[in-house]
């Protein structure tokens, strides 16, 4: 996914941004979400949940944070939305980056024109890495079904082609 505005792949997402109406996404986690509470207490309960270990021995890992939203069934009208008016950053630098100083305009025009052009040339140009991503983590999730009977994945698009492993000052990627 690009880094810079107006983020997204999805078309859908880039015009809700762009006119800063809600936009429609697949998971957010970016400061605070809410769920209806009725689907926490059912029979059987909804529940945070990671992949399988089984599964990530085919070296494929996915976020709780994507997962909870896939397994939270919604009718038509619901959905996960991201507020852009919500700008968030994990460091001093991110931050500053989403939310100008003495209130000036973010984006710039500028920043708009090159973010909508780099966002167009990242798809241009790495859609065939994402095709081939996506084609192995699902020909990785048969290969796992059919070894471990009974187990069916149905949120490939929170999975990834990677792995995690907790060493001693956090995470590393292998």
């Amino acid at each position: 996914m690009p880094q810079v505005w107006p983020y997204f792949l999805s078309s859908a997402s880039r015009a809700a941004l762009k006119n800063n109406h809600p936009v429609p996404v697949q998971s957010c986690w970016n400061g605070a979400v809410a769920f209806k509470a009725e689907p926490f207490y059912a029979s059987p309960p909804l529940r945070f949940r990671g992949v399988s270990d089984s599964l990530a021995r085919y070296h494929l890992e996915g976020s709780e944070c994507c997962l909870i939203h896939a397994d939270y069934h919604r009718n038509d009208s619901e959905g996960v939305w991201l507020n852009p008016n919500v700008r968030v950053g994990y460091n001093p630098a991110a931050y500053k980056s989403v939310n100008p100083q003495y209130g000036g305009v973010w984006p710039t025009w500028r920043e708009k024109v090159k973010g909508v052009w780099q966002n167009r040339l990242s798809r241009w140009f790495v859609w065939l890495r994402r095709w081939s991503e996506k084609l192995q983590v699902k020909w990785r999730v048969r290969a796992w079904e059919a070894e471990n009977e009974g187990n069916h994945e149905e949120a490939l698009h929170c999975l990834i082609n990677e792995m995690q492993v907790l060493v001693e000052n956090g995470w590393q990627h292998v």
